[in-house]
């Protein structure tokens, strides 16, 4: 206002000059008999102008800028698991620093099950171990196994093959001498004992004694082949009716001796002709065994089960060439790994259970008190960062050519006298469609907290600065008409003379002159757009 007031002044103090200097110059004049010429006329008269001098100085180019000052980090805080608050040591307003602890919920299970990943993994610990140490043994075992299993049933079915048909044709044999014997005895205890039947007693007692040890011997090891599976049972009930006619021919032959020792007696005739006819049972069963040939199943079940022990030497040797072992390794491996990662999740847990600060800043907003319950899906804390804040602005398309990350900026807020210092942190890689407009942000250091998220701010940013620039006022610029270059009036000497100059950087009442001046010459800032060019001037404003 009081610069406005003060240039009104000047001009009608001008105006009054002028007018004087008119009076004077026209009332003499008026009082001689002849008049001037108009060409006379203005050269007497002196234009008056004020000046001012071009000078060196800085002037830059600024864009200015309005935004909201916001905390640089704004973090709501959500529990990871569910649960009754059991522990919450903080308050809104207490400042923490990222990883301390804001809240605890109950996680009494959480404990248990981490025990119980524990013991998970250390038995899995164990299997892994032992697979290392003995998956490898235990296959070669198997193939030591195999082999001597296939050997033993090869031995078994040699032994089958020598006495399967031998045993059938001895048995025949046996019965068939122990019913002659029988025959012999029965016809001596009728005629009565001689001394050569006593010797044929005693003989035949003899031969019953040992066809009786070898049909113990030979039904024990029919048993043994029965127990390895080489035989069929058949073969073994063969074998035991073998022993029960060795030993009915054994007590038979002690009978017929006690007999002629003791004398023939009606009931010892009948005795006799019992175990004649005994023997005559036994010698025709020897022979349908004999025909039906049942030792060729025993021979056909002694190959089964040496081909059953070739199959499985020949699947041991096939885990061994397949190093079946490194499977059964990688699988207690995977085992452990597993328990492992079990352990890592329930440890993660039970440490979810425990809420921690994310950044460093203040506790805005605590949602819940002790005891509440804490969910997953609503945030227990809002923690803002403003140790620096952000001031964000929306700048137009045709701007953000003119801004670079890491420009600094001089940013003004209501009720802080002096401007702070921001820097470019963020510029958006898109603009808002609508406005066409993209979002920057200023960051500003806030160590003494005096910045609040929701403060306006003013911010300036210098575009380009010339420190040695030759300025003159803005107002002293006129325009040629036809090719519209920007002119100036300069004083030298008292004369206006009109000149062509390039003109640089603008900013509020100053122009940059980047020719056609030099620092010191004097320009025409008021009455230039009456002015011509050789004109003759006085300066009202020394």
């Amino acid at each position: 206002m009081f610069i406005e007031e003060k240039t009104e002044l000047k001009k009608i103090g001008l105006g009054v000059i002028i007018v004087l200097v008119i009076a004077v110059l026209t009332v003499p004049r008026l009082l001689k008999t002849e008049k001037p010429t108009e060409e006379q006329a203005e050269a007497a008269v002196l234009r008056p102008v004020e000046i001012s001098k071009a000078m060196r100085g800085e002037i830059r180019s600024e864009l200015q800028l309005s935004g909201t000052i916001k905390a640089q980090s704004r973090v709501s805080v959500f529990p990871k698991i569910a649960g009754r608050l059991i522990a919450l040591p903080v308050e809104e307003g207490d400042t923490v620093q990222k990883g301390d602890a804001l809240a605890t919920v109950e996680h009494e299970e959480l404990e248990l099950a981490v025990q119980q990943a524990e013991a998970t993994l250390a038995s899995a610990d164990t299997a892994y171990s032992q697979a290392k140490q003995l998956a490898e043994v235990r296959v070669r075992s198997q193939i030591a196994q195999a082999e001597s299993q296939l050997s033993a049933a090869m031995i078994s079915l040699e032994q089958v093959k020598d006495l399967s048909e031998i045993r059938a044709v001895t048995q025949i044999e046996q019965a068939e001498a122990g019913l002659q014997s029988l025959v012999a005895n029965r016809e001596k205890i009728k005629n009565g004992a001689r001394a050569e039947d006593r010797r044929q007693a005693e003989a035949g007692l003899n031969q019953a004694v040992a066809t009786l040890a070898n049909a113990e011997s030979n039904h024990t090891r029919m048993e043994q082949l029965f127990q390895n599976g080489a035989i069929s049972q058949q073969s073994l009930e063969s074998a035991k009716t073998q022993l029960d006619v060795a030993l009915a021919q054994h007590k038979i032959a002690v009978e017929q001796l006690q007999l002629i020792d003791n004398g023939a007696r009606v009931e010892d005739i009948q005795a006799m002709e019992a175990q004649v006819e005994q023997a005559s049972a036994s010698l025709r069963l020897a022979r349908v065994q004999a025909e039906t040939r049942s030792w060729e199943k025993d021979i056909a079940l002694a190959h089964s089960q040496v081909q059953t022990a070739q199959a499985a030497l020949t699947a041991a040797q096939a885990l061994q060439t397949a190093k079946s072992w490194e499977a059964e390794i990688t699988t207690a491996k995977t085992a452990r790994t597993q328990a492992q990662v079990a352990l890592k999740l329930a440890k993660k847990r039970l440490k979810d259970a425990t809420i921690y600060a994310p950044i460093s800043g203040v506790i805005s907003q605590r949602n819940l008190d002790f005891g509440g319950m804490a969910v997953p899906t609503a945030p227990l804390f809002e923690i803002v960062n403003i140790d620096t804040v952000k001031a964000t602005v929306d700048v137009i398309e045709s701007q953000l050519g003119q801004l670079t990350l890491n420009q600094q900026a001089s940013i003004e807020i209501d009720g802080i006298a002096e401007p702070l210092t921001g820097t470019v942190a963020f510029m958006s890689p898109t603009l808002q469609a609508a406005r066409r407009t993209a979002t920057v942000e200023f960051h500003i250091d806030n160590a003494a907290g005096i910045l609040k998220p929701g403060m306006f701010a003013n911010v300036t940013v210098p575009i380009e600065v010339h420190t040695d620039a030759i300025l003159i006022p803005r107002a002293t610029l006129l325009e040629d008409a036809a090719t519209k270059q920007q002119e100036v009036f300069v004083v030298e000497n008292g004369v206006s003379q009109r000149r062509t100059v390039q003109i640089g950087l603008l900013r509020e009442g100053q122009v940059e002159v980047l020719s056609g001046l030099t620092e010191g010459e004097a320009v025409v800032t008021a009455g230039q757009h009456s002015l011509k060019s050789g004109e003759s001037v006085t300066v009202v404003n020394r």
